[in-house]
């Protein structure tokens, strides 16, 4: 059974996803929870506190997310293992729905009073894991794989292309395994070597 302060976070995640931090209200959120607001406070000093903390929580979950799709696909070769990186992200966004709105919200929609701080916090959260795709991408250019260029440039190529892929699949309509496969061999296309 959930405790108070968990049932808090988790109505707060759906409000914080569906209407952003500025369209969510601390009462809403009780009423979510069946408490009176005054409640929440009991667990949280803000409601910008209640909304880092949840970002903190997904933060971290995005983390080992990553790392083990990234240490997961370690085997395989370059261009399989872009793909099962792609694939598992994008697999992994579809099925927790809430989860990837509340991060919308967050890149998109932050308060500009707290934009700052979200921002710098998500750059030092992140770049470790495009380090370690930049690394991956140099390897394939070691090989000879792919074409010479800026690892960093060709991550962030590959992470837009992923998004917003992503982003299309979710207002468009679904896409299978085979045609996720046909779009990162598009995009191979562009990286290989001759």
């Amino acid at each position: 059974m959930l405790s108070t302060k968990d049932k808090i976070m988790k109505t707060s995640l759906k409000l914080f996803a569906e209407r952003g931090y500025e369209g969510t209200t601390m009462s809403e959120i009780a009423k979510g929870v069946k408490i009176k607001k005054a409640s929440i406070y009991a667990h949280f000093a803000s409601k910008e506190e209640l909304f880092y903390l949840i970002y903190k929580d997904l933060e971290q979950e995005y983390l080992l997310l990553m790392n083990k799709i990234i240490n997961d696909s370690s085997s395989n070769d370059i261009k399989n293992r872009l793909y099962y990186i792609f694939e598992q992200y994008i697999e992994y966004y579809m099925k927790n729905p809430e989860i990837e709105a509340f991060w919308n919200q967050i890149m998109l929609f932050t308060p500009s009073h707290i934009t700052e701080s979200f921002y710098n916090d998500w750059m030092n959260c992140n770049t470790p894991i495009e380090e370690e795709l930049s690394r991956i991408f140099e390897l394939g250019m070691t090989q000879g794989l792919i074409r010479k260029g800026d690892a960093k440039k060709m991550v962030i190529s590959f992470l837009a292309y992923r998004d917003g892929l992503m982003y299309w699949m979710k207002t468009s309509q679904e896409i299978s395994e085979t045609d996720l496969r046909y779009f990162i061999d598009i995009y191979w296309l562009g990286l290989k070597d001759g």
